[in-house]
Protein backbone atom coordinates (compact mmCIF):
# COMPACT_ATOMS: atom_id res chain seq x y z
CA UNK A 1 0.00 0.00 0.00
CA UNK A 2 1.14 3.42 -1.14
CA UNK A 3 2.21 4.78 2.78
CA UNK A 4 1.84 8.41 1.51
CA UNK A 5 -1.85 8.12 -0.21
CA UNK A 6 -2.92 6.34 3.57
CA UNK A 7 -2.03 8.47 5.44
CA UNK A 8 -3.81 11.10 3.25
CA UNK A 9 -6.81 9.16 3.27
CA UNK A 10 -6.84 8.97 6.40
CA UNK A 11 -6.48 12.91 7.58
CA UNK A 12 -9.15 13.51 4.78
CA UNK A 13 -11.62 11.14 6.59
CA UNK A 14 -10.78 12.52 9.67
CA UNK A 15 -11.10 16.13 8.67
CA UNK A 16 -14.72 14.90 7.34
CA UNK A 17 -15.38 13.36 10.20
CA UNK A 18 -15.00 16.20 12.35
CA UNK A 19 -16.89 19.05 9.49
CA UNK A 20 -20.03 15.93 9.93
CA UNK A 21 -19.28 16.36 14.02
CA UNK A 22 -19.45 19.80 14.30
CA UNK A 23 -22.57 20.37 11.48
CA UNK A 24 -24.28 17.35 13.76
CA UNK A 25 -23.54 19.43 17.34
CA UNK A 26 -26.87 19.88 19.09
CA UNK A 27 -27.78 24.22 18.28
CA UNK A 28 -27.58 26.07 21.28
CA UNK A 29 -30.90 26.38 22.94
CA UNK A 30 -32.10 30.39 23.76
CA UNK A 31 -34.15 28.86 26.53
CA UNK A 32 -31.38 27.69 28.04
CA UNK A 33 -28.52 30.64 27.32
CA UNK A 34 -31.45 32.81 28.96
CA UNK A 35 -32.98 30.78 31.85
CA UNK A 36 -31.52 32.81 34.43
CA UNK A 37 -32.31 36.06 32.75
CA UNK A 38 -35.91 35.44 31.28
CA UNK A 39 -37.95 32.92 29.68
CA UNK A 40 -37.71 33.32 25.65
CA UNK A 41 -40.25 31.75 23.03
CA UNK A 42 -41.88 32.14 20.01
CA UNK A 43 -45.31 32.43 18.11
CA UNK A 44 -46.45 28.80 17.28
CA UNK A 45 -48.95 27.05 15.23
CA UNK A 46 -51.25 24.15 15.85
CA UNK A 47 -49.42 21.90 12.68
CA UNK A 48 -45.89 22.89 14.05
CA UNK A 49 -46.01 21.18 17.17
CA UNK A 50 -48.35 18.00 15.12
CA UNK A 51 -44.83 17.99 12.76
CA UNK A 52 -41.65 15.83 14.73
CA UNK A 53 -38.97 18.12 13.16
CA UNK A 54 -40.46 21.28 14.60
CA UNK A 55 -42.06 20.08 17.96
CA UNK A 56 -38.63 19.02 18.87
CA UNK A 57 -37.04 22.34 17.61
CA UNK A 58 -39.75 24.05 19.75
CA UNK A 59 -39.18 21.83 23.03
CA UNK A 60 -35.27 22.46 22.85
CA UNK A 61 -35.00 26.30 21.64
CA UNK A 62 -37.93 27.99 24.21
CA UNK A 63 -39.70 27.70 27.32
CA UNK A 64 -42.70 29.98 26.83
CA UNK A 65 -44.77 30.06 23.61
CA UNK A 66 -47.87 32.13 22.41
CA UNK A 67 -50.48 30.43 19.58
CA UNK A 68 -50.40 32.96 16.25
CA UNK A 69 -53.80 32.92 15.53
CA UNK A 70 -55.41 29.78 17.13
CA UNK A 71 -56.47 31.31 20.41
CA UNK A 72 -58.04 34.18 18.90
CA UNK A 73 -61.88 34.99 19.02
CA UNK A 74 -62.71 34.49 14.93
CA UNK A 75 -60.52 30.54 15.37
CA UNK A 76 -62.35 29.61 18.63
CA UNK A 77 -65.98 31.29 18.40
CA UNK A 78 -66.59 32.10 15.08
CA UNK A 79 -69.53 30.43 14.43
CA UNK A 80 -71.82 32.25 17.43
CA UNK A 81 -72.67 31.97 21.13
CA UNK A 82 -71.57 28.88 23.01
CA UNK A 83 -69.95 27.24 19.47
CA UNK A 84 -66.52 26.62 20.63
CA UNK A 85 -63.73 25.26 18.65
CA UNK A 86 -61.18 24.30 21.12
CA UNK A 87 -59.37 21.32 19.19
CA UNK A 88 -56.38 23.29 17.67
CA UNK A 89 -55.59 25.51 20.35
CA UNK A 90 -55.69 22.46 23.30
CA UNK A 91 -52.82 20.92 20.60
CA UNK A 92 -50.74 24.02 21.58
CA UNK A 93 -51.33 23.99 25.44
CA UNK A 94 -51.19 20.12 25.89
CA UNK A 95 -48.05 19.92 24.05
CA UNK A 96 -46.34 22.96 26.42
CA UNK A 97 -47.61 21.69 29.14
CA UNK A 98 -45.99 18.12 28.06
CA UNK A 99 -42.41 19.91 27.87
CA UNK A 100 -42.84 22.29 30.70
CA UNK A 101 -43.41 25.63 28.37
CA UNK A 102 -45.27 28.58 29.41
CA UNK A 103 -48.20 29.58 27.63
CA UNK A 104 -49.52 33.05 26.83
CA UNK A 105 -52.86 33.43 25.28
CA UNK A 106 -53.52 35.55 23.08
CA UNK A 107 -55.92 37.99 22.56
CA UNK A 108 -59.20 37.97 24.44
CA UNK A 109 -60.41 41.04 22.78
CA UNK A 110 -59.37 43.02 19.27
CA UNK A 111 -60.62 44.81 16.70
CA UNK A 112 -59.22 41.82 14.03
CA UNK A 113 -60.00 38.20 13.57
CA UNK A 114 -63.07 38.96 15.85
CA UNK A 115 -66.49 36.62 16.32
CA UNK A 116 -68.23 39.06 14.02
CA UNK A 117 -71.61 38.01 15.48
CA UNK A 118 -70.96 39.40 18.49
CA UNK A 119 -71.17 43.01 16.96
CA UNK A 120 -74.68 42.13 15.47
CA UNK A 121 -77.62 42.37 17.71
CA UNK A 122 -81.27 44.74 18.25
CA UNK A 123 -79.25 48.38 18.43
CA UNK A 124 -79.17 50.90 15.35
CA UNK A 125 -78.49 50.06 11.88
CA UNK A 126 -78.52 45.61 13.16
CA UNK A 127 -75.60 46.68 15.82
CA UNK A 128 -75.41 44.83 19.13
CA UNK A 129 -76.73 46.83 21.92
CA UNK A 130 -74.86 47.75 24.71
CA UNK A 131 -76.30 45.49 26.92
CA UNK A 132 -76.07 42.73 23.99
CA UNK A 133 -72.16 43.15 24.16
CA UNK A 134 -71.42 43.44 27.46
CA UNK A 135 -73.31 40.30 28.39
CA UNK A 136 -71.52 38.12 24.78
CA UNK A 137 -68.47 39.98 26.08
CA UNK A 138 -68.52 38.58 29.66
CA UNK A 139 -69.56 34.69 28.42
CA UNK A 140 -66.94 34.73 25.98
CA UNK A 141 -64.34 35.68 28.31
CA UNK A 142 -65.47 33.77 31.21
CA UNK A 143 -65.70 30.85 28.64
CA UNK A 144 -62.49 31.13 27.34
CA UNK A 145 -60.42 31.69 30.42
CA UNK A 146 -61.86 29.17 32.41
CA UNK A 147 -61.73 26.28 29.47
CA UNK A 148 -57.68 26.83 29.74
CA UNK A 149 -57.66 27.70 33.48
CA UNK A 150 -54.56 26.71 35.20
CA UNK A 151 -52.70 26.08 31.69
CA UNK A 152 -52.24 29.49 30.53
CA UNK A 153 -50.74 31.60 32.74
CA UNK A 154 -51.07 34.94 31.34
CA UNK A 155 -53.39 36.58 28.72
CA UNK A 156 -53.34 39.74 26.28
CA UNK A 157 -56.57 40.57 27.32
CA UNK A 158 -57.08 43.71 24.88
CA UNK A 159 -54.83 44.09 21.90
CA UNK A 160 -54.26 47.72 20.02
CA UNK A 161 -56.94 49.67 21.19
CA UNK A 162 -54.78 52.53 20.50
CA UNK A 163 -53.93 54.75 17.99
CA UNK A 164 -52.83 58.70 18.73
CA UNK A 165 -50.45 58.57 15.83
CA UNK A 166 -52.47 56.99 12.59
CA UNK A 167 -54.94 58.64 10.61
CA UNK A 168 -57.81 56.92 10.39
CA UNK A 169 -60.74 55.74 12.11
CA UNK A 170 -59.53 56.80 15.38
CA UNK A 171 -61.58 59.27 18.69
CA UNK A 172 -58.91 60.74 20.74
CA UNK A 173 -56.46 58.40 20.10
CA UNK A 174 -58.33 55.53 21.08
CA UNK A 175 -59.24 52.93 17.47
CA UNK A 176 -62.87 53.24 16.73
CA UNK A 177 -63.33 49.68 16.56
CA UNK A 178 -66.71 48.04 16.93
CA UNK A 179 -65.98 47.01 20.79
CA UNK A 180 -65.53 51.58 21.35
CA UNK A 181 -68.41 52.31 19.08
CA UNK A 182 -70.73 50.15 21.15
CA UNK A 183 -69.38 50.04 24.84
CA UNK A 184 -66.50 53.53 24.73
CA UNK A 185 -63.48 53.34 26.30
CA UNK A 186 -65.19 50.77 29.32
CA UNK A 187 -65.08 47.95 27.09
CA UNK A 188 -61.18 47.55 28.44
CA UNK A 189 -62.20 47.58 31.50
CA UNK A 190 -65.18 44.99 31.52
CA UNK A 191 -62.57 43.03 29.54
CA UNK A 192 -60.01 42.90 32.61
CA UNK A 193 -62.86 42.59 35.19
CA UNK A 194 -63.90 39.68 33.61
CA UNK A 195 -60.55 37.43 32.92
CA UNK A 196 -59.70 38.28 36.60
CA UNK A 197 -63.31 37.08 37.57
CA UNK A 198 -62.48 33.81 35.22
CA UNK A 199 -58.91 33.15 36.24
CA UNK A 200 -57.59 35.28 39.24
CA UNK A 201 -54.19 33.73 38.97
CA UNK A 202 -53.57 34.37 35.40
CA UNK A 203 -51.36 37.65 34.38
CA UNK A 204 -53.48 39.91 32.90
CA UNK A 205 -51.17 42.06 30.07
CA UNK A 206 -52.54 45.26 27.55
CA UNK A 207 -50.67 44.28 23.88
CA UNK A 208 -49.47 46.77 21.46
CA UNK A 209 -47.25 47.75 18.98
CA UNK A 210 -44.96 50.98 18.69
CA UNK A 211 -45.34 51.48 21.82
CA UNK A 212 -41.96 53.49 21.84
CA UNK A 213 -44.32 56.31 20.64
CA UNK A 214 -44.41 59.14 23.36
CA UNK A 215 -48.36 59.56 22.57
CA UNK A 216 -48.95 55.69 22.57
CA UNK A 217 -47.12 55.51 25.96
CA UNK A 218 -49.28 58.24 27.39
CA UNK A 219 -52.28 56.56 26.55
CA UNK A 220 -50.87 52.85 27.87
CA UNK A 221 -50.10 54.87 31.20
CA UNK A 222 -53.29 56.71 31.63
CA UNK A 223 -54.81 53.35 30.74
CA UNK A 224 -53.39 51.68 34.17
CA UNK A 225 -53.52 54.68 36.46
CA UNK A 226 -57.73 54.19 35.46
CA UNK A 227 -57.46 50.65 35.76
CA UNK A 228 -55.34 50.69 39.16
CA UNK A 229 -57.67 53.53 40.30
CA UNK A 230 -60.82 51.60 39.99
CA UNK A 231 -59.28 48.33 41.50
CA UNK A 232 -59.18 46.67 38.56
CA UNK A 233 -56.54 44.11 38.43
CA UNK A 234 -53.73 44.87 35.23
CA UNK A 235 -50.17 42.98 35.69
CA UNK A 236 -48.35 43.93 32.31
CA UNK A 237 -48.09 45.59 29.23
CA UNK A 238 -47.00 43.47 25.58
CA UNK A 239 -44.63 45.19 23.70
CA UNK A 240 -45.41 43.83 20.05
CA UNK A 241 -41.97 44.96 18.97
CA UNK A 242 -42.49 44.88 14.71
CA UNK A 243 -39.25 46.70 13.70
CA UNK A 244 -37.37 47.05 10.71
CA UNK A 245 -33.61 47.96 9.72
CA UNK A 246 -34.19 51.47 10.37
CA UNK A 247 -37.45 51.73 12.66
CA UNK A 248 -36.69 53.10 14.78
CA UNK A 249 -33.34 54.91 14.86
CA UNK A 250 -32.63 53.42 18.05
CA UNK A 251 -34.83 51.22 21.03
CA UNK A 252 -34.38 54.42 23.67
CA UNK A 253 -38.14 55.16 23.19
CA UNK A 254 -39.35 51.77 24.22
CA UNK A 255 -36.58 51.35 26.96
CA UNK A 256 -38.57 54.52 28.46
CA UNK A 257 -42.03 53.16 27.75
CA UNK A 258 -40.51 49.66 30.03
CA UNK A 259 -39.10 52.09 32.80
CA UNK A 260 -42.50 54.13 33.25
CA UNK A 261 -45.07 51.50 33.06
CA UNK A 262 -42.23 49.24 35.76
CA UNK A 263 -42.55 52.49 38.02
CA UNK A 264 -46.47 51.35 38.24
CA UNK A 265 -45.47 48.45 39.82
CA UNK A 266 -46.71 46.59 36.21
CA UNK A 267 -43.72 43.76 34.09
CA UNK A 268 -43.03 44.08 30.30
CA UNK A 269 -43.14 41.49 28.60
CA UNK A 270 -41.68 41.76 24.34
CA UNK A 271 -44.24 39.97 22.82
CA UNK A 272 -43.95 40.13 19.16
CA UNK A 273 -40.63 40.44 18.06
CA UNK A 274 -39.32 40.53 14.55
CA UNK A 275 -37.19 42.94 12.66
CA UNK A 276 -37.72 43.27 8.73
CA UNK A 277 -34.76 43.06 6.37
CA UNK A 278 -36.09 46.04 4.71
CA UNK A 279 -35.77 49.91 5.88
CA UNK A 280 -39.17 50.17 6.34
CA UNK A 281 -41.55 47.11 6.56
CA UNK A 282 -44.22 48.21 4.38
CA UNK A 283 -42.36 49.05 1.36
CA UNK A 284 -39.78 46.35 0.65
CA UNK A 285 -36.33 47.41 -0.45
CA UNK A 286 -34.24 44.07 -0.93
CA UNK A 287 -34.56 41.21 -2.79
CA UNK A 288 -32.31 38.69 -1.00
CA UNK A 289 -30.99 38.53 2.41
CA UNK A 290 -27.12 39.08 1.14
CA UNK A 291 -24.38 38.24 3.81
CA UNK A 292 -23.94 41.71 4.63
CA UNK A 293 -27.37 42.28 5.05
CA UNK A 294 -27.84 39.67 7.56
CA UNK A 295 -24.97 41.36 8.84
CA UNK A 296 -26.36 44.09 9.92
CA UNK A 297 -29.41 42.30 10.78
CA UNK A 298 -27.87 40.57 13.42
CA UNK A 299 -26.22 44.15 15.00
CA UNK A 300 -29.96 45.34 15.27
CA UNK A 301 -31.05 42.10 17.21
CA UNK A 302 -28.16 42.51 19.26
CA UNK A 303 -28.64 46.11 19.92
CA UNK A 304 -32.31 45.21 20.89
CA UNK A 305 -31.43 42.55 23.15
CA UNK A 306 -28.94 44.98 24.51
CA UNK A 307 -31.61 46.82 25.78
CA UNK A 308 -33.69 44.07 26.92
CA UNK A 309 -30.67 42.49 29.04
CA UNK A 310 -30.25 46.19 31.01
CA UNK A 311 -33.79 46.19 31.24
CA UNK A 312 -34.16 42.80 32.45
CA UNK A 313 -35.82 43.26 36.12
CA UNK A 314 -38.57 44.65 34.47
CA UNK A 315 -38.89 41.90 31.52
CA UNK A 316 -40.49 38.99 32.19
CA UNK A 317 -40.49 37.16 28.59
CA UNK A 318 -39.57 37.56 25.17
CA UNK A 319 -41.01 36.25 22.01
CA UNK A 320 -40.48 36.12 18.51
CA UNK A 321 -43.52 36.65 16.52
CA UNK A 322 -42.68 33.16 13.98
CA UNK A 323 -40.92 30.26 14.21
CA UNK A 324 -38.82 31.05 11.35
CA UNK A 325 -38.66 33.11 8.16
CA UNK A 326 -40.92 31.50 5.74
CA UNK A 327 -44.11 31.22 7.83
CA UNK A 328 -43.35 35.06 9.02
CA UNK A 329 -46.25 37.24 8.58
CA UNK A 330 -44.40 40.05 7.11
CA UNK A 331 -43.79 37.66 3.76
CA UNK A 332 -47.80 38.53 2.99
CA UNK A 333 -48.10 41.93 4.73
CA UNK A 334 -49.45 44.27 3.89
CA UNK A 335 -49.01 42.21 0.45
CA UNK A 336 -46.68 39.46 -1.02
CA UNK A 337 -42.98 39.44 -0.77
CA UNK A 338 -39.83 38.13 0.82
CA UNK A 339 -38.34 39.12 4.05
CA UNK A 340 -36.23 37.56 6.46
CA UNK A 341 -37.23 39.02 10.06
CA UNK A 342 -36.30 35.82 11.90
CA UNK A 343 -33.54 34.29 14.12
CA UNK A 344 -33.81 31.42 11.49
CA UNK A 345 -34.29 30.25 7.87
CA UNK A 346 -37.01 28.36 6.60
CA UNK A 347 -35.06 25.33 7.37
CA UNK A 348 -34.66 26.04 10.92
CA UNK A 349 -31.49 27.22 10.53
CA UNK A 350 -29.70 29.52 12.36
CA UNK A 351 -28.72 33.09 11.11
CA UNK A 352 -26.23 35.49 11.85
CA UNK A 353 -29.01 37.12 14.25
CA UNK A 354 -29.62 33.89 16.13
CA UNK A 355 -25.75 33.91 17.50
CA UNK A 356 -25.45 37.45 18.07
CA UNK A 357 -28.10 36.39 20.72
CA UNK A 358 -26.57 33.95 22.01
CA UNK A 359 -23.53 35.38 21.91
CA UNK A 360 -25.05 38.06 24.56
CA UNK A 361 -26.35 35.63 27.74
CA UNK A 362 -24.20 35.57 30.51
CA UNK A 363 -24.21 31.60 29.87
CA UNK A 364 -25.22 29.00 27.97
CA UNK A 365 -26.00 25.28 29.08
CA UNK A 366 -26.09 22.08 26.97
Amino acid sequence: MNISFFIRTLIITSLGLLHFAAFAAPLPSLAKAYEQIFPIGAAITPGEVMVPQTANFIARQYNIIVAENAMKPQSLNRDGSGLYTFENADKIVDFALAHQIKVRGHALVWHQQAADWMFRGSGPDGYATREELTERLHTYIHDVVTHFKGRVYAWDVVNEAFIPDEKGAQENGWRTSNWYRILGPSYIELAFRFAHEADPDALLFYNDYNTESPRKRAMILELIHTLQDKGIPIHGVGHQSHYSMAYPKDFSGLETTIEEVSKLGLTNQITELDISIHLDSRRPDVEEATPALLKDHAERYKQFFDMALRQRKHISAVLMWGLHDEVSWLRYWPSPRFDAPLLFDGKLRPKPAFWAVIKLAPTIKP
